[in-house]
């Protein structure tokens, strides 16, 4: 077997071992999750999907609707969504899976998607519903957050510096087919 196909198979066991992992072992560890009461930051409930999927296709120019259904099930508790007066405006969705270091098992958090209506893009919501839902990701035992970012989506990768994120490598097709991205982390213990 040459280089080549064996560095294919070794990738698509590595993508199966993953989704594996997020979607058996992620739902495990939300088991027990404690919440902290956010102002206008709340859980998805069913209703907010079709506002949800608006602000989706705006964002991304793509609409995923399967991935945000399985993703309110199967994280409900933390795929956050934040409103102002009682209207949808924007959302973040992690998943978790266990990760494994030189301290032993660790609890990771991925960023999945963040993204706020055009409308109120600019007034702080994304920062705010960033480090709310990072600090109940601490209250939870999280060691860190991964995140994946277009490496031309300039406002978002600066948000995530603010934070306190910092570029770990670049990576080719996690954001898209043909699409280079950032590998950001932040370690919160």
């Amino acid at each position: 077997m040459d280089f080549t196909k064996l560095h294919t198979l070794l990738a698509i066991n590595g993508m199966i071992i993953n989704k594996l992992l997020r979607d058996t072992a992620g739902p495990f560890l939300l088991r027990q999750w404690k919440k902290i009461d956010k102002e206008n930051i709340l859980t998805i409930e069913n209703y907010m999907l079709p506002e949800i999927l608006r602000i989706q296709v705006e964002a991304f120019n793509r609409e995923n609707r399967e991935k945000l259904e399985k993703y309110s099930k199967s994280f409900r508790d933390i795929f956050y969504v934040i409103k102002n007066k009682d209207q949808v405006i924007g959302y973040c969705i992690y998943y978790l899976k266990p990760a494994l270091s030189f301290k032993g098992f660790e609890k990771q958090a991925i960023l999945s998607a963040l993204a706020i209506d055009m409308n109120f893009r600019g007034k702080g919501f994304a920062e705010r519903l960033l480090k709310e839902s990072i600090e109940e990701m601490k209250l939870n035992g999280i060691s860190f957050i991964t995140l994946y970012v277009q490496i031309n989506n300039y406002h978002a990768i600066q948000l995530y510096k603010k934070i306190g994120f910092r570029i770990i490598t670049e990576t080719k097709n996690i954001c898209g087919y043909g699409e280079i991205c950032y590998k950001m982390e932040l370690k919160l213990v």
